[in-house]
């Protein structure tokens, strides 16, 4: 079977690097940090799709002059310039675009980018976005400096909102334990250190797999029985089937998700991306662990 993965989750992965331990994903970059940025900036790049999708979400699609490959939502930031990956971002391209704003989040890579803009004089904002509450306080402070502070208000009214609706409908339920496949080849989860973790809980399940020394652990047979997983999960790319899936997992065929075909195959922009679109990522995830419900 061909390996179940998705490629923005994998770029972040190694745009974040690798550690001796393994995977250790999303090491804590800079806070928010302006330059002398204009009040209410007409050009602004952003830095990695998650923050294209805020800036759209937040109405200044318009404004936005440049973004990363793999900006594909909404699908008019397609039609924007584009300024490198996110990890390997094109100064040259940035300053071609003439921002008066360029906003990018806080891992090395970016964070290397700001500091250069910086010093050329160029404004920027930088953000960490590594859980939900930092994705929340990500948008109150690009709204900030966008001058966008009511549409920031209403965005997270409403994700909040959304959220809530979900949480309370499987409140009164049992909570499921879901195995959240990253990759099958070789097996990889999605440990409770992640953001994938607060997805599934405010979704209604847990997560099967316990604590763990790697965010991202690779298991092996003996532990997909021992974690019995109700539901599993995985996000899907081109090419891959929810088929292909369960037939990858047929082999353990006596763990409840197994037996009850309870594997499911979600669309991976949407879940592996912190951004404006959480709300339908946790909804996806709760469609898996009770579709009855819904």
């Amino acid at each position: 079977m061909r390996a179940v993965g998705n490629k923005w989750f994998w770029l972040i992965v190694f745009a974040a690097g690798w550690t001796a331990a393994g995977f250790a994903l999303f090491a804590k970059g800079s806070n928010a940090n302006p330059a002398a940025a204009a009040e209410s900036p007409q050009r602004i790049v952003a830095g990695t799709p998650s923050l294209t999708e805020i800036l759209f979400a937040l109405g200044l699609g318009d404004q936005v002059v440049g973004v990363t490959a793999y900006s594909n939502y909404p699908p008019e930031a397609q039609d924007k310039r584009v300024i490198g990956t996110f990890w390997q971002p094109d100064i040259e391209a940035v300053v071609a675009a003439r921002p008066d704003l360029v906003v990018t989040e806080g891992f090395d890579q970016q964070a290397h980018l700001a500091q250069r803009l910086q010093r050329l004089g160029y404004g920027t904002v930088s953000v960490d976005i590594w859980s939900v509450a930092q994705l929340y306080e990500a948008i109150n402070e690009i709204g900030r400096v966008t001058d966008r502070r009511r549409e920031a208000a209403a965005l997270l009214a409403r994700i909040q909102n959304n959220i809530a609706q979900v949480s309370a409908r499987m409140a009164a339920q049992a909570r499921p334990k879901v195995l959240y496949v990253i990759q099958t080849s070789p097996l990889r989860v999605a440990g409770r250190q992640t953001f994938i973790n607060e997805l599934i809980e405010l979704a209604g399940g847990q997560n099967a797999i316990g604590p763990t020394v790697n965010k991202y652990p690779p298991i092996g047979s003996e532990q997909v029985i021992a974690s019995s997983p109700d539901v599993i999960i995985a996000p899907g790319m081109a090419g891959v089937s929810r088929e292909a899936l369960i037939e990858y997992f047929t082999r353990y065929g006596r763990i409840p998700a197994v037996a009850n075909e309870q594997i499911y195959l979600i669309d991976d922009d949407t879940v592996s991306r912190l951004g404006p679109r959480i709300d339908q990522a946790v909804e996806m995830i709760a469609r898996c662990i009770r579709p009855g419900i819904f």
